[in-house]
């Protein structure tokens, strides 16, 4: 009785186990919407900080930086390498919420960034991790107060993003 007993705990744990892993695997990361609310404006902030503080060889000028600009570059690379780490643990992608489609001219469709990632979700995450990569290497020149290490950080994220969207949103 007792080797079936635990023999039925056993088994109920892992249908237990089983669901829950299924039912996360159910919910598909919304990329637009990371993308919208998460990678841009934390992407934007840190833009804003560069661009505010550069000097004339293109890096940041400590003189520029003051803690409230060096506090708001660490928060945005923390969002910033939240969304990629998010990206990075994801299993199922969805390009946009079904009210969120739409697209400018120009733009490419949505439905043709999901084959895209469909077609690769490997290497998209991989990419959501190379970019949480980069952006806790900011986090760490900021919270370290390295104007030169943070200054060439910021000077690569273009390429970093760019990297990606070329790929997956812009391949043609």
């Amino acid at each position: 009785m007792r080797t079936s007993s635990i023999v039925m705990v056993a088994a109920l744990g892992l249908a237990a186990l089983s669901a829950c892993r299924q039912e996360a695997a159910a919910e598909p990361l919304d990329l637009r919407a990371a993308m919208q609310k998460q990678v841009n404006p934390a992407a934007l902030a840190i833009w804003d900080v560069g661009n505010n503080a550069m000097n004339d060889a293109g890096g940041i000028d400590p003189a520029l930086m003051d803690d409230a600009k060096w506090s708001k570059l660490a928060e945005a690379a923390g969002q910033l390498s939240a969304a990629g780490k998010a990206i990075a643990a994801a299993t199922n992608f969805k390009a946009a919420a079904e009210d969120n489609t739409a697209v400018g001219e120009g733009e490419i469709a949505m439905a043709e960034v999901q084959r895209h990632v469909d077609a690769d979700t490997a290497g998209f995450r991989q990419m959501g991790a190379a970019m949480a990569e980069h952006a806790d290497k900011l986090g760490a020149a900021a919270q370290a107060r390295d104007a030169a290490q943070a200054g060439e950080i910021v000077s690569q994220m273009d390429a970093v993003c760019e990297s990606c969207h070329s790929r997956y949103w812009y391949p043609e």
